[in-house]
């Protein structure tokens, strides 16, 4: 019994590994585009849309 207990907990680490990278990820995402220049910004903004 103690040893099945043990065995959950362990795979309980990937679920929580995981929420921290796609967070890391998506705050890193939001950090780099709320500290972007305007400029580049624009330039971002038109990109799609260049040939």
């Amino acid at each position: 019994m103690f040893r099945r207990i043990i065995y959950e907990d362990w795979q309980l680490i990937f679920p929580v590994v995981a929420l921290v990278a796609a967070s890391v990820v998506f705050l890193a995402a939001g950090w780099r585009a709320a500290r972007m220049k305007r400029t580049d910004s624009d330039r971002m903004a038109r990109m799609p849309l260049d040939n």
